[in-house]
């Protein structure tokens, strides 16, 4: 290599730079929510419902927690900074083909639509399973003390259906991180790992939220949480 190429490579690191973009808790609830849901799967498909109810269990703390944190976590973290109207979610999707076009600082408007729909249609399928009886009745969910036989069979079903429409889109998200990472050159899961992405110097960083603020929603939705697993009878 000659002094000019490596005085190129040089001038291209500088001109790049680590870039805090997710905090701790927004990282581990992700991982901890794919686990979670690959412990969902994987109990349901081998009939192992006390792992089910547990994973069920830990996929509810989640969201509820994600949800939580949406509303007071850091700025990145918030609903508020990341989730946009049709008119700037269909802007993004005409300039998606551009390998060019700008980083996110945070979820772009496509990926926010990915957020909001997980978030919801997990919760969805989590309170379906908290209603659902199974068929011998011996590992029903919790809240099915509050539905007849017959309901929560109804539910059952509707619980196994929408878990479907999960899968489908939890397909969808891989797809789009791949694309990002083949074709837009942009490692999303590195940054999920790491809190950080490439950017030039000087960007935008991440403003943390106080430790307070997860420490007493993590009380307030544990506390959710488990009234949920004992029917509410204290």
């Amino acid at each position: 290599m000659t002094d000019q190429d490596n005085s190129g490579a040089e001038t291209a690191l500088q001109g790049v730079s680590d870039l805090r973009v997710w905090d701790l808790p927004v990282r581990l609830m992700h991982w901890g929510l794919v686990i979670a849901l690959g412990v969902c799967w994987w109990s349901g498909v081998n009939n192992q419902l006390q792992y089910h109810l547990y994973s069920g269990y830990a996929a509810l703390w989640i969201v509820l927690m994600r949800i939580y944190w949406g509303l007071v976590g850091s700025d990145t973290a918030r609903f508020t900074s990341f989730v946009r109207g049709p008119g700037a979610v269909l802007d993004y999707a005409r300039k998606l083909h551009r390998r060019d076009a700008g980083h996110s600082h945070g979820h772009n408007p496509l990926g926010a639509v990915s957020v909001v729909l997980m978030l919801a249609l997990v919760l969805t399928v989590v309170c379906l399973g908290l209603f659902a009886v199974d068929v011998d009745g011996l590992y029903s969910g919790p809240l099915s003390v509050y539905v007849t036989f017959k309901e929560g069979r109804h539910l059952a079903r509707l619980h196994y259906r929408w878990f479907t429409y999960l899968e489908w889109l939890v397909a969808l998200h891989l797809v789009a991180v791949a694309f990002y990472f083949a074709y837009k050159r942009e490692n999303l899961i590195r940054a999920m790992i790491t809190g950080k992405r490439r950017g030039a110097p000087g960007g935008v960083q991440m403003q943390h939220a106080p430790w307070w603020r997860f420490l007493l929603g993590a009380v307030i939705v544990s506390a959710i949480v488990y009234g949920v697993s004992t029917s509410f009878y204290f």
